[in-house]
């Protein structure tokens, strides 16, 4: 009897125990705080190794935490995202994929050499040559077979403008499609005994066709004012001079006198005209330079004035424009000179 209640008693302790042990187990997963998050780790290359036994879930989420990043794979350099890009290579722009591009090389130098297509020397343009006043050899008469007639509702006529032109004579003999110039007078001198008119080119154009014994002409090309009364002729075709200046020799001493100064001003200027009294007869050619100086009068020093190329050539007289100005002073009668004689470029 005595042993069952001290069985009983053992018995009633024990589950007591028990079921304490159960409640603080339950308590205490019940406010157990959850595990970090796995943080990710960098693929690192697989190196062959013997298989390990899998680590407990919480030591796999301690050693993610304080587990070094794993070092780079051996033979590879570690890549800096900012780094510049090499010299000679191009950034390769942002938003895009693609290979940087290598910069043309630079120029070993600054010298052309000798087989560039670049042109020394002199150029004439045909507008230029076409330009020049020139002097008309005829007893003093204006050239021309036809008259240009004035406009009706305007001051000049302007480019692309059509012109009706008049024959002087009978009829013209021009054709449709043919190409006229349009002179205009200037003045009338005596060179060498003769007498000469000096004309200019003020326009060009082209024939489009006839209105009973009038031309219609279409102006194509206008370097002066155009007003009416201007002589109509046949155009004289005039193509780019490319030409090389040497010095002139002795065998090719040119002297002659200034007998004309176009647009004169106070003081010479650039690109006006000049007219001299020698021409082809004495071997002027055009993209000849000329210098003037100076009449020689007896106790005078004379001086060099100015240089002027030759643009338009006659039997006895040629047009040269003014390509520099050394003095403020140029006059008739002044002496001009062969300085450099015009070779064609080669």
């Amino acid at each position: 009897m005595k042993k069952t209640a001290i069985r009983t008693s053992i018995g009633v302790f024990v589950g007591a125990v028990v079921l304490c042990a159960g409640a603080a187990s339950a308590q205490q997963s019940a406010f157990q705080p959850a595990p970090p998050p796995l943080q990710l780790q960098q693929p690192v290359q697989a190196q062959p190794a013997q298989a390990a036994p899998a680590p407990a879930p919480q030591q796999q989420a301690a050693q993610a935490q304080t587990a070094p990043p794993p070092p780079p794979p051996k033979g590879t350099a570690p890549q800096q995202q900012d780094a510049a890009p090499a010299q000679g290579e191009a950034a390769v722009p942002a938003g895009g994929a693609g290979v940087a591009a290598k910069k043309p090389a630079a120029p070993k130098s600054g010298v052309l050499d000798a087989a560039s297509s670049m042109r020394l020397g002199v150029e004439l343009s045909a507008e230029a040559l076409a330009a020049a006043p020139y002097l008309y050899y005829n007893n003093g008469k204006s050239p021309g077979v036809g008259r240009v007639a004035p406009p009706k509702d305007r001051y000049v006529y302007q480019r692309f403008d059509n012109v009706v032109v008049k024959p002087i004579e009978s009829m013209l003999p021009f054709k449709m499609g043919d190409t006229v110039d349009v002179l205009k007078y200037i003045k009338r001198l005596k060179v060498g005994g003769q007498r000469t008119c000096l004309v200019a080119r003020a326009a060009r154009g082209v024939v489009l066709g006839f209105a009973g014994k009038n031309a219609v002409v279409k102006l194509t090309d206008v370097w002066d004012k155009v007003i009416g009364s201007e002589r109509v002729v046949q155009s004289t075709p005039f193509i780019p001079v490319y030409i090389d200046n040497k010095k002139a020799s002795g065998t090719a001493d040119i002297r002659a006198s200034v007998i004309l100064h176009l647009d004169v001003t106070v003081a010479p200027t650039m690109h006006q005209y000049i007219i001299l009294d020698k021409g082809s007869e004495a071997g002027v050619e055009i993209g000849d330079f000329f210098r003037v100086t100076d009449r020689k009068r007896p106790n005078y020093f004379s001086e060099e004035l100015v240089e002027a190329q030759v643009l338009n050539v006659t039997p006895k007289a040629s047009t040269l424009v003014l390509q520099k100005v050394y003095r403020e002073r140029l006059k008739y009668g002044d002496e001009a000179r062969l300085s450099f004689r015009a070779a064609p470029k080669k």
